[in-house]
């Protein structure tokens, strides 16, 4: 009996299946998914109390106002009316960065003829104010009267107080030595600044 051995084309040997060339060309051609890594803002808190605008007249932490051309913006100011009835305004302006708007903060601060104020914390007086949240004890919206020089980035106001002068306020009104603590925590970790100022005018 003759042996017959049936041999398959060579072309149909080497050729894959329609499954076979669908599979390799998704192997191929498949890329691999990276996720996007989200790189979180961080930074050190930091907090520096940094001055007074005494009515018109920004002054920095340390100053001692003395000559009579401060003393005449005080009152005056630039482009301000002059004349009565105003307004007398103090207030403090502090630089803050990363800190929490949750951030526990109190507050302390020791003004010329003032009886109900808070006494700083390392007096013996009474302690700091009651502990509110940071976004709570200052204000970005819109800085007051005297701010400070340059960017207003990151500065934050707090108001000590405002009074109506149906004279219109003089300089010597301001006289004396005016003390702002600033007290925040942060993390576990306090953050403390206090800011002192003197009108001799």
């Amino acid at each position: 009996m003759l042996a017959v051995a049936i041999v398959a084309p060579a072309a149909a040997l080497a050729a894959p299946t329609a499954r076979g060339q669908v599979a390799h060309a998704a192997k191929k051609h498949r890329t691999k998914k990276h996720k996007k890594k989200h790189h979180k803002a961080t930074g050190s808190p930091s907090l520096t109390v940094l001055g007074f605008g005494m009515n018109h007249l920004y002054v920095a932490n340390g100053t001692t106002v003395t000559n009579a051309a401060d003393c005449s913006t005080m009152v005056q100011g630039n482009g301000y009316p002059s004349g009565p009835p105003q307004n007398i305004y103090v207030e403090a302006y502090l630089k803050a960065t990363h800190i929490p708007a949750s951030s526990p903060t109190q507050i302390g601060e020791d003004i010329p003829e003032d009886d109900d104020t808070v006494r700083l914390a390392d007096a013996n007086e009474p302690p700091l104010s009651p502990a509110v949240p940071f976004s709570h004890a200052f204000d970005t919206s819109t800085l007051g009267f005297g701010i400070p020089p340059g960017s207003q980035k990151n500065v934050f106001r707090g108001g000590l107080f405002s009074e109506d002068d149906a004279d219109g306020p003089s300089a010597s009104d301001f006289d004396g030595t005016y003390t702002y603590e600033v007290s925040v925590e942060v993390d576990g970790k306090t953050l403390d600044s206090t800011a002192t100022v003197t009108i001799s005018c």
